[in-house]
């Protein structure tokens, strides 16, 4: 997840989680990808995307991390 590289100094982990909403079906946007990530001395951030591959899944809730990353680690360098 090149998009929240620039984080991991102020990251301890990252779980990512992925499911099938449908599997027995086909049914366009049903695989979902939930991510968890764990900031230093902060509470843990999670955000999900759903999409028609887990790839567009995945690459949705990246970019949801990065941007959450961003509003947090900006906020803390300002303090």
């Amino acid at each position: 997840m090149a998009e929240v590289d620039r984080f991991i100094e102020h990251l301890t982990r990252i779980e990512v989680y992925l499911s099938d909403q449908n599997s027995h079906k086909d049914t366009g946007a049903d695989k979902r990808c939930n991510i968890e990530a764990r900031l230093k001395g902060k509470p843990p951030i999670a955000v999900s995307d759903d999409g028609e591959t887990y790839d567009i899944a995945i690459n949705g809730a990246a970019g949801k991390l990065s941007t959450s990353l961003e509003t947090i680690v900006g906020k803390m360098k300002s303090h």
